[in-house]
């Protein structure tokens, strides 16, 4: 048992070494590479924590479970240089002092089990133990999750549903799971690992966005997430003592949903995006309070990963080669750093077909004009239809299917000189007109290609603003190829690939200068920083600017929430904006932390209302909860006796005593 628990102790240190390096390269891996790799990077882990492999470092020979066993257990030879350095004559006078155990009629046995407790041993049972408390626990709880909600299921028959669904099986090519409804989810759900089921939450639903929610459920069956997650909770369950592999349970569970994201994406278009956004949002109103399950997948885990998920809808962009073999090289590095065999897992690409019939275009539209007229082209984006296959933009264009009307910014360099670079595209025309084109800093169009025949251009990228666009009249295209060579962006002074973050970086300096635009901000909110949000929300109030429930939630959202927030009082204290309403205040709770909150609460002076404070009052310890109950009191607002009944789960009953309404005295019975 110790040899197995020394075995185990030495591979959670390892493995928790392997977790802290993922761990640290997260962040800029999340900008680099797709959201699969950080996903299945976290294998490593798994595979640190189960196969005793080791190289032969000086680390790894002080962390093997040898060099431990003789740390913990000194062996005889050990033990007789101890006693060799205290010298015979030393030996000598303790005997004479002391007499030996079987002198004073104690057997060496009895002397080891009186004084010598095997410290190891007992941590081994403790360990054992821990394993069986664990595993039952989470079994236990799973079974009771699954009861809960087959106890109020129904297999839904609606014909618009199985429809929905027969046709994502189709193309994710995997075999149709059971579709039930329950009211005892607030969210979309898939259980089960041998037969996968999704649940959905009874109640009304939204034809158009229920293909997003099923497709999202889907893909997590076709890469059959749950067993991943039963894999690493089992290994959970052996270290359950490692407080590192809980904070890598919670980022492995973000980035299953994130990469699940990633693969929905692939299939969606411009539209499509907004409409995934919109279902994240909607889910989360819902899914708050609701506990879930780690053993199962949904459409939202944890509404505090719906920012970052938000932000990868609208930033996305599909790998490119260059991305892939750096990606791979990094693979293989982090392999030979966490010293054991890997497994490398990549998600299918989930194939869907862009379909330009029935999209209506408006002929007389600048959109449909811009073709034909090259001061339209030279001017901002006109975009009136814009459909896209599994596009990836950047340094290197791939799209599989386009359906474009108008005019798009795919690359903007200003140049601090004359750069020659070489522009390599082709394309395969299937209906109406499309070119790729060149603007140089005066406004000047030259066309690159317009035939979709293989063709290599050198490009002068004149000093200032050059723009490279596709242009499009109805344009149905596949196979869109666009590269540049001799293009390295550390050349030019800046480099965007739309229109919209050379827009944000230009608001980004306005911002910094004290002057916002609200429309505009609201319009760039994802592609700007955190803090860039933040501050430009400070400028707009000092503007005077209003924001309802919604707006709110998304500056929220797009920024630093707790220095939004705390911008937010400040306006309101100094009467430069009015306190937000009941509904916006509700919208934003759960977005900020505890101690923000209440000051915002604080601050909302006579708007404090009762229904608010009970609506917050889940998201406030006790303390802040008394804060709050008091000013709300001091406003000359009193508690009636259902109102402080209703608070009582949210306050000690001792600070609550006081707030209580008085109780009329009872009248003396009349003499009879």
């Amino acid at each position: 048992m110790k040899e197995i628990f020394l075995c185990v102790l030495s591979l959670s240190l390892s493995g928790a070494l392997t977790g802290i390096l993922l761990l640290l390269i997260r962040p800029a891996a999340g900008k680099y590479f797709p959201k699969s790799w950080r996903y299945y990077m976290w294998l490593l882990v798994a595979a640190r924590l189960l196969l005793p492999v080791y190289i032969e470092t000086d680390l790894s020979g002080v962390l093997s479970p040898h060099n431990i066993r003789e740390q913990f257990n000194p062996g005889e030879e050990e033990k007789a240089a101890v006693l060799s350095v205290a010298g015979e004559e030393k030996e000598q006078e303790t005997a004479a002092e002391y007499p030996k155990p079987e002198q004073a009629g104690i057997s060496r046995q009895q002397e080891k089990g009186a004084f010598d407790v095997d410290w190891l041993q007992v941590a081994a049972y403790l360990w054992g133990i821990g394993i069986m408390v664990s595993l039952g626990m989470k079994i236990g709880g799973y079974r009771r999750f699954t009861r809960s909600i087959q106890k109020k299921w129904a297999a839904i028959l609606d014909t618009r549903v199985q429809t929905a669904a027969d046709g994502l099986c189709l193309k994710l090519r995997i075999k149709k799971p059971e579709i039930y409804e329950s009211d005892a989810v607030s969210g979309p759900i898939t259980m089960g690992m041998a037969r996968p089921v999704i649940v959905l939450p009874t109640g009304e639903r939204n034809f158009d966005k229920l293909p997003l929610v099923l497709h999202h459920e889907l893909v997590h069956i076709k890469r059959r997430d749950l067993w991943y997650k039963w894999l690493y909770q089992i290994i959970l369950c052996v270290h359950w003592f490692n407080p590192i592999l809980y904070l890598v349970q919670r980022k492995l569970n973000a980035d299953c949903e994130l990469s699940c994201d990633e693969a929905v994406l692939s299939a969606l278009t411009g539209e499509g995006k907004k409409a995934y956004g919109n279902v994240l949002l909607d889910t989360a109103e819902g899914n708050i309070m609701m506990k879930r399950n780690v053993l199962s997948v949904t459409l939202l885990e944890r509404k505090e990963d719906l920012k970052e998920r938000l932000k990868g809808i609208v930033r996305y962009q599909k790998g490119n080669g260059f991305k892939a073999v750096f990606s791979l090289c990094l693979s293989v590095m982090l392999l030979s750093l966490s010293a054991c065999a890997g497994i490398e897992v990549s998600p299918d690409a989930v194939p869907f077909q862009i379909s330009a019939e029935g999209v209506l275009v408006d002929k007389n539209s600048e959109a449909w004009q811009a073709y034909d007229d090259d001061q339209l082209i030279g001017g901002k984006d006109i975009i009136d239809q814009w459909h896209m296959n599994n596009y990836a933009g950047g340094e290197r264009i791939i799209c599989s299917g386009m359906f474009l009307n108008g005019a798009a910014s795919v690359m903007i360099a200003n140049a601090p000189e004359d750069i020659d670079i070489q522009v390599n595209s082709k394309f395969d025309m299937r209906e109406g007109k499309f070119k790729l084109v060149h603007v140089d800093p005066e406004g000047r169009v030259s066309v690159l290609n317009d035939t979709g025949e293989k063709t290599s251009v050198e490009v002068t990228m004149k000093a200032g603003r050059n723009v490279i666009k596709l242009v499009g009249q109805g344009a149905k295209i596949r196979e869109l190829r666009v590269n540049y060579d001799h293009f390295r962006e550390k050349d030019f002074e800046s480099v965007f690939y739309s229109q919209e973050m050379e827009e944000a970086e230009e608001m980004k300096t306005e911002i910094e200068q004290g002057n916002a635009d609200k429309e505009k901000v609201m319009d760039n909110l994802a592609y700007l920083e955190d803090e860039t949000v933040s501050k430009a929300f400070a400028a707009l109030l000092e503007q005077g600017e209003s924001f309802d429930a919604e707006e709110l939630k998304q500056i929220i959202i797009y920024s630093d929430a707790e220095l939004s927030a705390q911008y937010l009082q400040e306006a309101v204290r100094s009467g430069a904006a009015q306190p937000p309403s009941e509904l916006a205040v509700s919208g934003i709770k759960a977005y900020l932390s505890s101690e923000t909150l209440t000051q915002l609460l604080l601050a909302m002076g006579e708007n404090l209302t009762f229904e608010l404070l009970l609506d917050c009052a889940p998201y406030l310890d006790g303390d802040e909860m008394e804060t709050c109950v008091k000013q709300y009191t001091e406003l000359g607002n009193q508690l009636t006796e259902e109102q402080a009944n209703r608070l009582k789960p949210y306050m000690d009953e001792a600070a609550l005593e006081p707030l209580k309404p008085l109780k009329p005295i009872k009248p003396l019975k009349p003499d009879t």
